[in-house]
């Protein structure tokens, strides 16, 4: 067996799973974007969110109450972030900000009607989504299903590069 060979055609796959992935994510942006649209009609906004965008409003869907630090954390990703995205949700009408009784210094958010809908549309196709990526396995061993699992993790972990490397550019990526 060729190993190497075998290496550039895994490589090979892995750009085309990217491009699908992207004709997938334009597929459902597309979809969104005629709900979104749908509901700036009802609600008199307009609004073009991104998927990390309307993955910030899932996660106050299935957190409200919730604060910025908790977002940022279930997300793995910076306050900074979602405050910017907060804001845009909340300027187009999908967020409102709240307070605990106990506390009146935290803010927290909460879902308008309108980012009910919009939760509730994400979730079914977020759901419908991953019924279609667990019955794809259907024709895997539990040892391949295993592999995989082992595979993606490591990809998840060690093939991006990291936040020093980010930060460093290209080149130190590539060195």
């Amino acid at each position: 067996m060729n190993t190497d060979h075998t290496k550039r055609n895994l490589f090979e796959l892995y750009a085309e799973l990217i491009h699908q992935q992207e004709k997938w994510e334009g597929l459902i942006k597309a979809f969104l974007s005629d709900e979104l649209r749908k509901l700036d009609v009802e609600h008199g906004s307009k609004s073009q969110l991104t998927m990390t965008e309307i993955h910030v409003l899932s996660c106050v869907g299935d957190n409200e109450p919730i604060n910025v630090t908790s977002i940022a954390e279930k997300m793995n990703t910076t306050k900074a972030t979602v405050s910017r995205i907060s804001t845009k949700l909340l300027g187009a009408g999908f967020l409102h900000r709240t307070q605990l009784s106990d506390n009146k210094k935290e803010v927290y958010f909460r879902l308008t009607p309108a980012g009910k809908k919009l939760h509730s549309l994400h979730k079914y196709y977020h759901q419908k989504a991953e019924q279609r990526f667990l019955s794809f396995f259907d024709r895997y061993t539990e040892e391949e299903i295993l592999f995989a699992e082992r595979l993606f993790r490591d990809l998840v972990t060690k093939w991006y590069p990291s936040s020093e490397e980010i930060e460093g550019g290209l080149p130190s990526i590539f060195k």
